[in-house]
C-alpha cells in the first residue's frame, strides 16, 4: 500500500479551498485539479508499506492536544499550485515528531524541512500569470489519519486506514 499521514479539513476550510480551486480553474487553460474528497495536509509521506500496525503505534505515541491551524496565501512549485498554511509551531512539531518516530521505527522518511501546503492543482497551464488570493481561514486540528492512495478506475483515491483523535484540552 502507498501510505501517508494527514490532516483533513473542517467544512469551512474545505469550502475556502474549493473556492481557490474554482478561482484557479477559471484562469487555467488546462490542469489537474485536486478533487474535493482528496484535499488534505500531509504530515508524513511513507510510501509503499504493509506495516500498518507499526504506523498505528507511531501515531498513537504522537498524539497531542487539539490545536488551531489556518490556511493562508497561495503559491506554486513550477506547475504544481498550492494553498499555504500559516506558520504554526504546534503543527510543525507534530509533523516532525511523527516523521522522527517513523524513522526510528525503520521507515525511510525523507529528511527535509516540513513545508506545509495543500496541493490544489498539478500540471497547470495558463495564458497569463496566476492571480490567486487565499484569505486566512482557521480550524481546529482534532484528528490525524493514516491514508492509503490507490488508483481506482483511473482516479486517485485516498482512503483512511486508521484515524486517531487528538486529546481534548
Amino acid at each position: 500500500m502507498r501510505l501517508f499521514i494527514a490532516v483533513h479539513f473542517s467544512n469551512e476550510v474545505k469550502f475556502a479551498l474549493l473556492s481557490a480551486i474554482e478561482e484557479l480553474s477559471a484562469q487555467a487553460v488546462s490542469g489537474n485539479f485536486t478533487r474535493p474528497e482528496n484535499l488534505h495536509l500531509t504530515l508524513a509521506f511513507i510510501g509503499e508499506s504493509e506495516d500498518v500496525q507499526t504506523i498505528r503505534s507511531v501515531i498513537d505515541r504522537c498524539v497531542v492536544p487539539v490545536f488551531e491551524m489556518a490556511i493562508l496565501g497561495a503559491g506554486n512549485f513550477g506547475k504544481l499550485h498550492w494553498v499555504g498554511i500559516e506558520n504554526n509551531p504546534k503543527l510543525k512539531a507534530l509533523a516532525e515528531n511523527i516523521q522522527n518516530e517513523l524513522r526510528k521505527s525503520g521507515f525511510d522518511i525523507e529528511d527535509r524541512a516540513f513545508k506545509p501546503h495543500i496541493t490544489i492543482a498539478r500540471k497547470l497551464e495558463t495564458r497569463s500569470p496566476v492571480n490567486l488570493n487565499v484569505t486566512r481561514k482557521a480550524m481546529s486540528v482534532s484528528r490525524i489519519s493514516l491514508m492509503k492512495s490507490d488508483r481506482i478506475d483511473g482516479r486517485l483515491t485516498y482512503t483512511e486506514v486508521y484515524g486517531r483523535d487528538l486529546k481534548s484540552n
